[in-house]
């Protein structure tokens, strides 16, 4: 019997398992994320969990695990090189919460122009083309805004260079941190580029360290709306008062996104357990490489709501105003963590606009 052990916060993840799989195959027990440690986890061959748990050596050696899935769309969490050395399996929830996000900067937006602090006629500027980055700029376009967009590891002639998106009235983050590489992404946004931003708006909904905040604090005029921060979850008080709207990353955090991180996880166990017994050659060991569990999904995308809708559903500027109030109290570091993983974790999760826009099978 093969034994899983699962962070409790992926919804219905037996539930998923039980359409694919014989329940007679295996256990799965739940823990809390700050219970996941090298001695809870040790007698699994499958581990699964989300952003707040750290995959590295620390957590894994000395343990049987062989796989490991993360219910999310990021995996800077996890130690990749490590898994890769060990011959340890690994996938991800790539895009699950695109929706999500995406009604996250349209309210940014929607709120920008009741403020009169942008228009209709706004130029957007887009940096990172994957799931989300299409899924924003298809609604931005329907919506009218002038719309471009910069990947440099995408080819197709209608991206642009990152100066030209730099020169937009909003630039918006969607890529993956990466340290190395020729198109790393940590300190994506350094000086030099901050400098392109005066009097204009930065989103970030990617992962802190893309932006250099250091770099940030010292400039005056950049409008920075973030949703992810260096060293959370004890994000630095200075970058906090500087932003014009900070949240405790929670952008992506919506029902259908974590269903849709559910049933992904459920996936990508059936297929290792597969594989593990010769009834399936193929793997996801390559993030790049989803193509066959893409196909298994129907999305399906519906028309734009009137822009004034996505704010109404979902006002980032009430929780930014709780975050910063609870935050610029005289507090502890210690505290400023437990505060910022509380309303993270105490934050009640939200439909997408395009409801949609589940996975379905």
């Amino acid at each position: 019997m093969i034994k899983i052990v699962a962070d409790n916060n992926i919804p219905d993840l037996d539930l998923y398992l039980r359409d694919k799989l014989d329940p007679s195959e295996y256990q799965i027990d739940y823990l809390d994320d700050a219970d996941i440690n090298n001695k809870t986890v040790k007698d699994y061959e499958i581990l699964l969990v989300r952003s707040t748990t750290k995959v590295n050596q620390s957590l894994i050696e000395n343990t049987n695990i062989k796989f490991i899935g993360s219910a999310t769309s990021g995996i800077n969490h996890i130690d990749i090189n490590y898994l890769d050395l060990n011959n340890i399996n690994w996938d991800y929830a790539s895009g699950c919460n695109s929706s999500a996000v995406t009604h996250y900067v349209l309210s940014v937006i929607a709120l920008l122009i009741e403020k009169n602090k942008l228009d209709y006629d706004a130029k957007i500027g887009i940096i990172g083309y994957g799931n989300i980055g299409k899924k924003l700029s298809y609604y931005l376009n329907s919506l009218g805004f002038n719309v471009y967009i910069n990947d440099p590891l995408m080819n197709d002639p209608h991206l642009v260079d990152i100066s030209t998106v730099l020169k937009c009235d909003l630039v918006s983050l969607h890529v993956p941190y990466t340290e190395t590489g020729k198109y790393k992404t940590h300190n994506l946004i350094d000086k030099k580029e901050l400098s392109l931003l005066s009097n204009k708006f930065l989103v970030n909904t990617s992962r802190g360290g893309i932006v250099n905040e250091m770099a940030l604090i010292k400039q005056d005029n950049v409008n920075y709306i973030a949703d992810v921060w260096e060293n959370e979850p004890s994000p630095s008080e200075s970058i906090i008062n500087k932003a014009y709207i900070a949240t405790p990353h929670i952008a992506g955090y919506s029902k259908e996104g974590k269903v849709n991180g559910s049933i992904m996880m459920a996936i990508a166990v059936t297929n290792y357990l597969e594989t593990i017994n010769n009834k399936n050659p193929f793997l996801f060991k390559n993030p790049a490489d989803k193509k066959r569990l893409n196909s298994s999904f129907t999305k399906a995308i519906i028309d734009p709501l009137p822009l004034y809708q996505y704010k109404d559903t979902f006002d980032v500027n009430l929780i930014s105003d709780e975050m910063k109030y609870v935050l610029r109290k005289k507090v502890s570091r210690n505290n400023i963590a437990n505060i910022f993983i509380k309303m993270r974790k105490n934050y009640p999760l939200r439909n997408d606009f395009d409801s949609n826009d589940l996975l379905i099978k």
